[in-house]
């Protein structure tokens, strides 16, 4: 009896890393033996049952993909990115709360793949500005920030970033919006007068925090128990992780009001 495509796949490390490379293109046994550090009486029976089951073809000396092993492979490869972005962050995610993330983009988590955990300015206080993304938002041609919160230091520092000739969009909560208007109204009177930022209050309850720059993405979640991990954030530079970033982002401000004037 034929083991099913499944099992075929997953059952088998080998059969799964060769379909994975192989969606780079086709490769002769040599290069995939290369590629992969396996041994040629390793590699060539898991290629004989997969062009059995016609998940690769040969021509020229060099094995590529199917049309169905194609399908397979791209399905894939956001799942083991899935798995390996959860699986490599696990006791974080399982200690945060998620359901700030909407649905379309959490199937997306894989986008997230290559991320990095950033750690405060100032150890010596948790609650101080991340450095790396203070220092990358300085260099930075835009910024588009959601917090459920505000630091004490945020107003100015906003406001010196817009002076300096970044744009500046943040979406913020009511009772955030609230603060800003009265404990920083100079500044957030000034920040609003400027023609490269943007105030946007969300009335639905936020449980992330996120600033998705050309360069980086800063993603921050509460603890389960409803409080704020200022000490842990998630950091991505790759084009996948901003793009999903900006996609957060546009789906907050699509909820939000934007405010003009205090």
């Amino acid at each position: 009896m034929e083991a099913s495509l499944l099992d075929l796949v997953f059952l088998s490390e080998k059969r799964e890393k060769i379909l994975l490379l192989l969606r780079e293109g086709p490769k002769s046994i040599k290069e995939i033996e290369n590629s992969l550090n396996f041994s040629s009486t390793s590699v060539q029976p898991q290629i004989k049952i997969l062009k059995e089951r016609h998940l690769l073809y040969l021509e020229d000396n060099k094995y590529g993909l199917t049309i169905i092993g194609e399908t397979i492979a791209e399905n894939m490869r956001e799942l083991v990115d899935t798995l390996e972005v959860l699986e490599n962050k696990l006791d974080f995610w399982n200690v945060h709360q998620l359901e700030g993330i909407p649905p379309h983009l959490l199937t997306r988590i894989c986008e997230l793949k290559h991320s990095t955990f950033a750690r405060p300015l100032d150890k010596s206080n948790m609650f101080s500005p991340h450095r790396e993304f203070a220092d990358n938002i300085a260099k930075s041609e835009f910024v588009k920030g959601i917090s459920p919160f505000i630091h004490p230091l945020y107003p100015k520092m906003f406001l010196d970033f817009a002076k300096s000739g970044i744009d500046v969009s943040l979406i913020v909560t009511d009772p955030v919006f609230e603060r800003m208007s009265t404990e920083f109204k100079p500044e957030m009177e000034q920040f609003l007068g400027l023609n490269n930022t943007h105030v946007y209050v969300c009335e639905k309850e936020i449980l992330l925090s996120s600033a998705v720059t050309n360069c980086f993405l800063s993603l921050g979640f509460f603890y389960k128990n409803g409080t704020y991990d200022h000490v842990n954030d998630i950091l991505c530079f790759e084009p996948e992780g901003l793009r999903w970033g900006e996609d957060l982002f546009t789906y907050y401000r699509d909820m939000s009001r934007e405010i003009t004037e205090i």
